[in-house]
């Protein structure tokens, strides 16, 4: 009995060292890159670092963070940044967001009104932690820009999934239910006849990198070389938009591929595009009828399909050139 008592001691003892171990690492590498990002000229504050959750896990929390980089525009504030993980499985984190964060881009403030954001993050236990999974959930999204718009989102979902072939391939996905845009966008739109809610934006994709997501990304770089699209679309009251396809690196990097498009009650296109200021309404019966010809050559004649086809360095959408092929690696 004295012999157990004593080895329950022991490894109680060696399991509280590992956690004040594990949590003075996780305490110091935290602080190295905020010291990091300052000396490279970036802004990287927070008012305090604290891990907690002893003995059975590491509750990171970091508060009034703010990070930015005043050369690039981008920057973003958060009251908090809270992760954990369970002691004996550090390769799996859950992290959650307030809501009151503020993004800065494309010379904008946004402020981020919301439940908690959740993120969980899932590598496989090897000696590189190759990314296994990302899921991000977030539910009553309210974003107001000080650029006089708003947005707001019931809720949103995004996943990033590990393939096992091909290599270094992972799968997309994207899911978002009841978009409110803005009020001033929405009675622009009074005379094509959409709803002031779009119903859902879907995505399920697969996308391969030239190397893994893993602890050595930093080092490797991984970039896009491979994009397939099963399934996209948007609904949109009577307007209903979907496309699949693929586009590859090339032998010069530039995409190659097709992505086909499909629109349905395509008609609304034309006003539509005028109203977003893409088109000027004097140009509007012209990509009319131009739409027209091409609706006409399908059975069903309220359905627009069309490709966007990359090739040879020039990317054109059906009988429309856009401009040159975007550039993978």
């Amino acid at each position: 009995m004295r012999k157990l008592l004593v080895a329950v001691i022991v490894a109680a003892g060696l399991w509280t060292g590992y956690w004040w171990a594990g949590a003075w690492a996780i305490e110091t590498a935290v602080t190295q890159v905020f010291s990091a990002q300052a000396e490279q000229g970036r802004v990287a504050t927070n008012t305090g670092v604290a891990v907690h959750g002893i003995p059975n896990r590491f509750d990171l929390r970091v508060d009034q963070i703010e990070l930015a980089d005043p050369l690039a525009g981008w920057g973003w504030k958060t009251p908090f940044l809270q992760i954990y993980a369970m002691t004996w499985k550090p390769w799996h984190i859950l992290a959650a967001l307030p809501s009151g964060q503020t993004v800065v881009a494309a010379g904008q403030s946004v402020t981020v009104a919301s439940d908690p954001i959740r993120a969980s993050v899932r590598a496989r236990p090897t000696l590189s932690l190759p990314l296994a999974e990302i899921v991000l959930e977030a539910h009553h999204l309210a974003l107001t820009s000080d650029a006089n718009w708003g947005l707001g989102i019931d809720d949103a979902y995004a996943s990033i999934r590990a393939d096992a072939t091909p290599a270094n391939s992972y799968r997309l996905g994207l899911k978002i239910t009841n978009i409110q845009p803005d009020a001033a966008l929405i009675a622009k739109l009074a005379d094509t006849g959409l709803p002031p809610m779009v119903p859902e934006v879907y995505l399920d994709a697969h996308a391969t990198l030239s190397a893994p997501l893993d602890r050595h990304a930093g080092e490797t770089k991984p970039q896009l070389i491979g994009l397939e699209i099963a399934d996209a679309h948007v609904l949109w009251g009577d307007l209903d938009f979907y496309a699949s396809g693929s586009l590859a690196a090339g032998k010069d990097g530039l995409a190659e591929g097709e992505i086909a498009m499909r629109v349905k009650n395509w008609r609304i296109l034309p006003k539509l595009l005028v109203d977003l200021g893409f088109v000027k309404p004097e140009i509007a019966p012209t990509v009319e009828r131009a739409l027209q010809v091409i609706a006409a050559q399908t059975p069903d004649r309220d359905v627009l399909a069309m490709t966007l086809r990359s090739r040879d360095g020039w990317v054109n959408f059906g009988p429309f050139p856009l401009g040159p092929a975007p550039r993978f690696n």
